[in-house]
Order: C-alpha cells, then sequence, then structure tokens
C-alpha cells in the first residue's frame, strides 16, 4: 500500500478536433468509369480529411508534452498518471506550462481558421465538393477542444489494493521505453557525446526509478545497476569506438526487453560483470591481435 499512500493519481482530459469526417460510399467514395478514388491525403481508412493536417498539429503535440511531463516523475495508472506526493507540484507547474501553451496554440489556431480552410480546399480543388460544406463553422470546432486535468488521491476498498509488482512491472515497463529510444538516439549520433551529457540523459531515468521504487526489490536493482552505469561513465567525450559507448548500449538493450531485464532482476546481468567482460575480450584482443571486429561488439554479444 506504500505506492496508494504515496501517489497522487492525475487525470488528463484533452480533446482535440479531427479535422476529419467519416467518408460516404455515395458521395466520397466514387469509382468507375465516371468517378475516381480521392488521394490518400485526403482519404484514408474511410475517413476523409475536410481540414487541413498540419493546422492541427501543435495541438495535438500539447498532448504528448503532457503525458511526457505525467510519465517523467509517474507512471500510467487507473487511466490517469500515479505521481509520487513529493513530485506533484513539478508536474503540476509542468502541466500549467503545457495547458497554457495549448490556449494559446488553440487561439493561433482559430485565428487561422478560414484562411487553412479556404488554402485546403484550393489545394485539392478536384474534390472541394466533399470538403466545403463538411467543415464545421469557427465556434463548433472552437468547443471540441479541451484541455483540464484533475487530480485524486487514491483509497481503494480493503482487499482491493491494486497488485503491487503489476504495477512495478509497469514502471520497469515504461523505463524500458524510454532506454529504447534512447538507444536509437545513441546509434543515429554522428558525433561523439560527452560524459556530462550522457549521464544527464541518463538522471530522469535513475530519478524514475527512485521516486517509484517504494522499496520494491525489482525496482530497487535494476536503479542500483543505472547508478552503477552512470557512475563509470567518464567526464570525456565518447564516440562509438569508446568502450564506454557498447557498456552503455548493450545495458540499455538489456534494460529495453522485458525478458532481458529480468537477467539484471536476478543478477544473472550486471554492469560489473559487463565491465570485466569488456576488458576482458579488450585484452584478448590485444594478445591475440587476430580479431578485426571491435571488442565492444564481441563483448555486446555475450549478452544477447
Amino acid at each position: 500500500m506504500e505506492f496508494i499512500h504515496g501517489t497522487t493519481l492525475v487525470h488528463l482530459k484533452m480533446r482535440c478536433w479531427s479535422g476529419e469526417k467519416k467518408a460516404s460510399r455515395d458521395s466520397d467514395i466514387r469509382l468507375g468509369i465516371d468517378g475516381k478514388l480521392p488521394p490518400q491525403k485526403l482519404l484514408d481508412l474511410g475517413r476523409k480529411k475536410i481540414f487541413p493536417p498540419k493546422a492541427l498539429d501543435p495541438l495535438l503535440s500539447k498532448r504528448k508534452s503532457a503525458e511526457r511531463a505525467c510519465l517523467a516523475e509517474g507512471t500510467r495508472f487507473m487511466g490517469g498518471f500515479a505521481v509520487r506526493d513529493e513530485a506533484i507540484d513539478d508536474v503540476v507547474a509542468k502541466l500549467e506550462t503545457v495547458k497554457a501553451g495549448f490556449e494559446s496554440a488553440l487561439q493561433q489556431f482559430l485565428n487561422d481558421f478560414d484562411r487553412n480552410k479556404e488554402d485546403w480546399i484550393a489545394e485539392n480543388e478536384e474534390y472541394a465538393h466533399i470538403m466545403r460544406d463538411q467543415v464545421p463553422d469557427r465556434e463548433t470546432v472552437a468547443s471540441a477542444f479541451k484541455f483540464e486535468f484533475k487530480l485524486y488521491k487514491m483509497q481503494p476498498l480493503e482487499g482491493f489494493e491494486p497488485d503491487e509488482a503489476e504495477i512495478a512491472d509497469q514502471i520497469l515497463h515504461e523505463v524500458g521505453l524510454s532506454c529504447r529510444e534512447m538507444s536509437d538516439r545513441l546509434l543515429e549520433r554522428k558525433r561523439a557525446i560527452g560524459g556530462k551529457t550522457l549521464c544527464k540523459q541518463l538522471d530522469p531515468l535513475l530519478t524514475k526509478l527512485d521516486t517509484l521504487s517504494f522499496g520494491n526489490g525489482r525496482i530497487l536493482r535494476v536503479l542500483g545497476e543505472f547508478r552503477a552505469l552512470r557512475s563509470s561513465i567518464p567526464a570525456e567525450r565518447i564516440d562509438q569506438d569508446h568502450p564506454v559507448f557498447g557498456r552503455v548500449l548493450t545495458f540499455l538493450t538489456m534494460c529495453s526487453d522485458d525478458k532481458k531485464l529480468e537477467r539484471i532482476v536476478s543478477g544473472e546481468f550486471s554492469v560489473t560483470k559487463l565491465i570485466a567482460g569488456l576488458q576482458s575480450g579488450n585484452a584478448q584482443s590485444q594478445a591475440s591481435h587476430s580479431s578485426t571486429r571491435p571488442t565492444t561488439a564481441s563483448a555486446m554479444g555475450a549478452y544477447f
């Protein structure tokens, strides 16, 4: 029950007008000698786009920003986000900033509404007949947008408390998704990265694991390995040939796979063992001079 008593549920309520309508077989999808199917930018999966999608992007992006703010300090729970009480003020401040940005973007969207509508129709003049009368007026569209959030303290009935093991699995899964994104960014990076910068990118993951651990052994085990990894990163610049690059990439890849993550939880895999494996591989390579493969790659292979 530590998790329940120590967290606040943040419930986001965001609505955005889609700029789409269900396509009609009679008026929109006309196949045969006298008709043709509208292009995909107008008709996709039975939905017709009656308004330029790019005009809605600034508003839709605010939903992702709000979710990121909650996930940075919390975890998905009961249709919302469970955030540790000590972090709730910071999350609320971030959500208020996102809300202000949403309202500003909405005002700009409404200011440009008529122009965007006419530009979209002009751009797709051949299909103007399936769009012009389908776009609601500006006031109706404005009412389709909403951004608000509510905070709740949870008090489950005795005997119906949530399974804290499942909550821990969810937290580790979310951290794993972040690890996958981070590893992808590292692989795509063309230039070396400073050790301090790399540590800063790891810090949000350590913070999330730390604030939501509530004494859970599985989370604490992974947190300990994250701390060991971070402390092993030097301040120098690290390129893809640097041994630390392979170390970090291996660890992030392990964390991003639920099955491989269990090897960290069980103690079968650890940063200490990873470093030892890399050092051993490097020593063998220097002694034999027979392998042209990078030592980081060969050591990484032992864990996959």
